[in-house]
C-alpha cells in the first residue's frame, strides 16, 4: 500500500530535516521524509566540519548566513543545553599583502551588509590565536561566527517535525519517480511507494541522479573531502575560533581536547569515493606543522579521521527552489560545504515556497536552478 502525503522529501540530512521543520511550523505537517540510510542524518550531515560564518563575498551567501543565524538564536530557548550554536568566531589570517587587502575590502563589504567584523593587525591576530605560528601580517575575525553540532541540529528539526505528525521512511532508496496525470508524484522506494503532489529533492550528493529520475537536469556533483582528528592537544585553549590560514588553506577547530583540522584539495576528482585517503595527510602536514605546531606535534589519530560528500555546483552556490517543467518539483541542495550551516534558512524558504507561493522571508532568486542557463553563476572567493 501507498503512502500519501502532501510533501515528499527525499533525503533526511540537516537540510531535508529543516525544510519537514519548517512546514510543520506553517500548518504543513502531512510530509513523509524518505531517506536511504537506515537513521537521519547518517549520510553527509554525519561527516559535516559544522562552521557557520557571514565572512562570504556574495550578497546570497551572507544573507543565508545571517538569516540562519537568527533563526538559530530564535530557537536557541526550545533546543536548551548543550546549545547547538557555539559563537567562537572564524579567524582568517595571512601574511599576504594582497590577500589582506582582499580580506579587509570583504570585511567592508560584509558590515555594510550587517555582519559582525572586524579587521587585525599581527598582533590582533595573535591575541586571538597565540597557537598560530610564522608570519602573520593580519585577518578578520567574525564574532557571530562559529561551530554548530550537525547531528544535533538534525536531531532538533526531526524531533519537533515527528512531533507535529511528521512521518519518516528509513531503508528507502528512491529508484523511480514517475508523474500521473493528475500531477502527483509516485516515489518507487525500496521500502515502498510514496505519492505526494509536491516533492523535493533533497538528497545533498546524490540530488543530481535523483533530479535525473525525473528527467531534470540539476548540476550537483559530490566530492571528497577529508577531516582529521589530532591526538590529545593539550596546550591550545578550551575553546578556540575557527582559524584558517588563508595562504595554505589549512583550518582547525577545536574538537574536545582534539582538534579538527580541514584542507580542501584542489586535485579532488568529482565522484562518491569516501574512503579515507591514507596519503592524504602528507599533504598538509607542512603546512601544519609551519603555521599550529602544536597541532602538528599532537599527531593524528587517523582512526578519529574520517572522509565526506561536499555536494557541489558550478559556482559552489547552492539550488533552492522549484524545477521548471516539472509543478511541484523543488530542489534545495548543492551547498558547496555550507548545507549544515545555511540548512535553518534553506530550509524556510523552502517551506514557505510550498506554503505560501515564495519564499517571504528573504528573496533567494539568485539560486534559482535558471541561473545557469542565463550565464548567471555567482562567484564566491571565500571558499573553504
Amino acid at each position: 500500500m501507498a503512502d500519501h502525503a502532501d510533501v515528499a522529501i527525499i533525503g533526511a540530512g540537516v537540510i531535508g530535516c529543516s525544510v519537514a521543520f519548517h512546514l510543520a511550523r506553517l500548518g504543513r505537517p502531512s510530509v513523509c521524509l524518505v531517506e536511504k540510510e537506515a537513521l537521519p542524518g547518517s549520510g553527509s550531515t554525519s561527516k559535516a566540519n559544522g562552521g557557520i560564518r557571514a565572512q562570504f563575498t556574495t550578497e546570497i551567501n551572507v544573507a543565508m548566513s545571517l538569516a540562519s543565524m537568527t533563526i538559530l538564536d530564535a530557537l536557541a530557548d526550545e533546543i536548551g543545553e548543550p546549545p547547538l550554536y557555539q559563537k567562537a568566531g572564524y579567524l582568517f589570517l595571512t601574511d599576504d599583502p594582497a590577500r589582506l587587502s582582499a580580506m579587509t575590502a570583504a570585511a567592508a563589504f560584509q558590515r555594510a551588509r550587517g555582519v559582525s567584523v572586524e579587521v587585525l593587525d599581527a598582533a590582533g591576530v595573535r591575541a586571538k590565536a597565540p597557537y598560530a605560528a610564522g608570519p602573520i601580517l593580519g585577518g578578520t575575525f567574525g564574532p557571530r561566527d562559529g561551530f554548530i553540532d550537525p547531528g544535533g541540529l538534525t536531531n532538533f528539526f526531526l524531533r519537533e517535525a515527528t512531533r507535529s505528525g511528521v512521518r519518516a521512511l528509513y531503508g528507502a532508496e528512491v529508484t523511480a519517480i514517475e508523474r500521473g496525470e493528475s500531477g502527483a508524484y509516485r516515489l518507487l522506494t525500496t521500502a515502498g511507494e510514496v505519492r505526494a503532489p509536491v516533492v523535493v529533492d533533497a538528497a545533498g550528493p546524490f540530488a543530481g541522479r535523483v533530479a535525473a529520475l525525473v528527467g531534470a537536469d540539476v548540476p550537483v556533483e559530490p566530492v571528497r573531502r577529508h577531516i582529521l582528528i589530532s591526538g590529545p592537544c593539550l596546550s591550545l585553549p578550551r575553546m578556540i575560533p575557527m582559524t584558517i590560514d588563508a595562504d595554505s588553506g589549512v583550518l582547525i577547530r577545536r574538537e574536545g581536547n582534539r582538534v579538527l583540522i580541514a584542507y580542501s584539495n584542489p586535485d579532488e576528482p568529482p565522484g562518491f569515493n569516501t574512503a579515507f585517503d591514507p596519503d592524504f595527510p602528507l599533504r598538509i602536514a607542512e603546512k601544519l606543522d609551519a603555521r599550529f605546531p602544536a597541532v602538528g606535534e599532537a599527531g593524528l589519530d587517523i582512526k578519529r579521521s574520517w572522509a565526506g560528500l561536499y555536494e557541489v555546483t558550478p559556482d559552489h552556490h547552492a539550488v533552492i527552489g522549484p524545477v521548471p517543467g516539472l509543478p511541484g518539483f523543488f530542489v534545495v541542495a548543492g551547498f558547496s560545504g555550507h548545507g549544515v550551516m545555511h540548512a535553518p534558512a534553506a530550509g524556510r524558504a523552502v517551506a514557505e515556497m510550498i506554503v505560501r507561493g515564495r519564499s517571504e522571508s528573504m528573496d533567494v532568486a539568485a539560486l534559482s536552478i535558471e541561473r545557469f542557463a542565463r550565464g548567471e553563476a555567482i562567484h564566491e572567493t571565500m571558499v573553504l
